[in-house]
């Protein structure tokens, strides 16, 4: 009998070669650093918006103390007078920047905006009575915004 006849009879097919493991492993390397770099962009994306994210509420936070600096100042030069349609009031009143007024019957009501950054504003109204001052609001608005401009909201008519 011949070697060859001898070994192909009692030998068992090699199942799985190299050539499909190393291409296996090739692929595997490649799924993980696919992985990787989406699991490193993902991360790069993540610290990106954290600072934004601190920026905007450092540059709030510093625009709020503005506004409620400008609420102090305001509430020390009305408190000095009784009658809101007082000339000298009124005089003081258009010297401070950047706010308006209204005298109603029963007070006095003011409105500034103080800028957060180029894109967003604080809004503030507040009414001065006798009792003190009472905020009438206090929000954030777009840059561009104005008080009349409606919302887009359908009203079901």
């Amino acid at each position: 009998m011949d070697v060859k006849e001898k070994v192909g009879k009692n030998s068992r097919p090699a199942g799985i070669g190299t050539g499909y493991l190393s291409l296996m492993m090739i692929f595997v390397t490649l799924c993980l650093t696919a992985l990787a770099a989406l699991s490193f962009s993902a991360a790069e994306n993540g610290r990106r918006f954290s600072v934004r994210s601190a920026d905007y509420t450092a540059e709030y936070y510093a625009a709020d103390l503005e506004a409620k600096r400008t609420l102090a100042e305001l509430d020390k030069v009305v408190s000095g007078y009784s009658d809101y349609m007082d000339f000298m009031l009124l005089a003081e009143l258009d010297e401070l920047s950047g706010t308006e007024y209204v005298t109603l019957p029963d007070g006095l009501e003011v409105s500034w905006k103080t800028s957060i950054n180029d894109r967003q504003n604080i809004s503030c109204k507040v009414k001065f009575s006798a009792d003190g001052f009472e905020i009438l609001d206090w929000r954030t608005v777009s840059a561009g915004e104005t008080e009349e401009a409606p919302l887009g909201v359908w009203l079901g008519e």
